[in-house]
């Protein structure tokens, strides 16, 4: 398949996910679906992005924001009359435009700031699944994954082998937090992935649920380990258990 092929195929894949194709090329790419393992997983994993950006709470301006606007029209509206209304809509219109800037700035600045870091990770895990493999090097043994990040970033965390407890190792990435690399080990389970970020000890990262994928922390006095998948919180509750035994053994 030539590139150009690969671009329409991938063009009308997301056009049938979009629900834009018609009878006929939806019916054609239904068939392939049918008959092509990675075009069903490109299509899984284009459903699921829509999922979690359709999940992804919208923050909506202060209840004040209204009242904010109404009082500032209100007090123009009560000065005197000699000034034309065009002049009077011009200064509304900044009136509000300044409010409204205000508050959105506001609104993304405490939005950022809540939980930022793992929804940074929650993100990389995202982009990690949407790309053909969840990791860059692949490999299930840990003398080889924790090589690789040596060579990589500055401080290489304990890669521990758990798959007598159900979580396979299936490899290693660097994601970037702000502009800091960072190592992600990759496990399996079942059919669930496993990303689990190291930074540096004593960073602070509530345990939460963003956009879907839970994710939980905990310490060493090298690391603090980020956790994040779509396991349920039980099951990842237990990796945590799992890895931070197995650690223990290794150092």
């Amino acid at each position: 398949m030539t590139d150009d092929d690969r671009d329409h195929e991938e063009l009308q894949l997301q056009a049938y996910c979009d629900g834009e194709l018609d009878p006929a090329s939806a019916a054609d790419v239904e068939r392939r679906l049918a008959t092509d393992a990675s075009l069903r997983a490109r299509r899984d994993r284009i459903m699921a992005l829509r999922g979690v950006l359709r999940s992804l709470p919208q923050d909506t301006p202060p209840p004040s924001l209204l009242a904010g606007i109404e009082s500032r029209l209100a007090s123009a509206d009560r000065k005197p009359a000699a000034r034309s209304w065009s002049w009077r809509a011009l200064a509304a219109s900044a009136v509000a435009g300044a409010v409204l800037t205000g508050a959105a700035t506001m609104s993304l600045n405490q939005y950022a700031a809540r939980d930022d870091v793992a929804r940074q990770l929650v993100s990389g895990h995202i982009r990690a699944l949407l790309a053909p493999q969840p990791f860059d090097v692949a490999s299930s043994d840990r003398h080889t994954v924790k090589p690789w990040f040596t060579t990589r970033i500055p401080e290489s965390p304990l890669v521990v082998d758990l798959s007598a407890q159900g979580f396979v190792l299936a490899g290693g990435r660097v994601d970037v937090l702000g502009r800091t690399p960072v190592a992600t080990i990759v496990y399996r389970h079942a059919a669930h992935v496993v990303s689990l970020t190291a930074l540096p000890a004593g960073r602070s990262v509530p345990g939460d649920s963003v956009a879907g994928y839970n994710v939980l922390s905990w310490s060493d006095p090298t690391f603090t380990y980020v956790a994040v998948s779509d396991l349920p919180h039980e099951d990842l509750l237990a990796f945590k258990q799992a890895f931070a035994a197995g650690a223990t053994t290794l150092r």
